[in-house]
């Protein structure tokens, strides 16, 4: 039975009278509860929006951009690095479980201060109690920290469990990091991993780098990609395709990319996109229309904190009907 269906992914993705209970190797999560012991998802945004621009200096600094303080962007790459595991190869991975509160992946050097995010959350985690899970408040932490900063309103879908433990990434990994040794060939084969087209993917890109800043004590790189980093736009893809960007070693021995005579930067991985003719291609679309891009990323980052909701070999749980 492993042998045959350990590329199914959960036991959810399986139907008929003769499937087993769920195996170890499927790393099965509790089951949903029902809908009326769920929290009310409108107030659990609520609760994140205070939680966005309320400072805790305890757990982390909050980034201020020219006075204006916010998680925002910190809460995103919460949801998108939960998310981004998602293997459509094999359906392992995803946030469903919330494993990215566990090792290994709360290890991996991409995820530094993640943990610190996870606290800053945790007020409302307590106060929504068990009808909220880990999973389905770091989906919403991200989604909201987005339309607060411009994207479209985007469907949220409840429902996700937690976790016990992080066997479930235990061959998991993230292969791209925005250092110098990343490839082509490594970014084409995490495309086709996460399921999405390359449209979609530069769309990502350039809504998860509009906001926030890179930073040196966590991952060895600085500076923001945009001139402000509280909003999402195509102002990512101006920068990216009309400056001149100059390769710099920074004191921790890392490459990163600065615009001639302005404060904006880039990582290898940015760059890649004018490396290949259907990444450009759509970089070269949204930098002409910002409602195209903003369109394009809604349906690409609902796609994504959804890929993991199965509901039989070919359904999802979020699905419009």
């Amino acid at each position: 039975y492993k042998l045959t269906t350990r590329d199914m992914g959960p036991v959810t993705r399986c139907v008929g009278p003769d499937v087993p209970p769920a195996q170890p190797f499927q790393y099965p999560l509790p089951p949903t509860p029902p809908g009326s012991d769920l929290a009310n998802f409108t107030e659990v945004a609520e609760a994140v929006r205070d939680a966005i621009v309320t400072p805790n200096e305890e757990v982390l600094p909050v980034d201020d951009y020219d006075g204006k303080k916010t998680y925002g962007p910190l809460f995103v790459r919460l949801a998108w690095q939960c998310s981004a595991t998602f293997r459509v190869t094999d359906y392992q991975g995803g946030c469903d479980g919330a494993r990215i509160r566990f090792s290994p992946e709360k290890d991996w050097p991409i995820n530094v201060a993640l943990d610190r995010a996870l606290l800053l959350l945790k007020p409302v985690k307590e106060k929504f109690g068990k009808g909220l899970s880990w999973a389905d408040l770091i989906v919403i932490a991200g989604t909201v920290a987005l339309e607060e900063a411009g994207a479209l309103p985007m469907k949220f879908c409840g429902g996700r469990t937690d976790a016990s433990d992080g066997l479930g990434s235990q061959y998991l990994k993230n292969r791209i990091t925005g250092a110098n040794s990343d490839t082509m060939a490594v970014l084409d084969d995490v495309i086709k991993l996460l399921g999405l087209t390359k449209r979609q993917f530069v769309s990502l890109m350039g809504g998860g780098h509009s906001l926030g800043r890179m930073h040196m004590d966590r991952s060895g790189y600085n500076g923001s990609w945009s001139l402000d980093p509280t909003i999402i736009s195509n102002g990512y893809f101006k920068h990216l395709l009309t400056e001149t960007w100059q390769n710099v070693t920074l004191s921790t021995g890392k490459q990163q990319f600065k615009a001639k005579d302005k404060d904006v930067f880039m990582l290898k991985t940015d760059l890649m996109i004018k490396w290949d003719a259907e990444l450009m291609a759509a970089a070269q679309e949204f930098a002409s229309n910002n409602t195209l891009f903003l369109e394009e990323f809604r349906q690409a980052w609902t796609q994504v904190v959804h890929a993991d909701r199965f509901d039989g070999p070919a359904g999802n749980l979020c699905q419009e009907e």
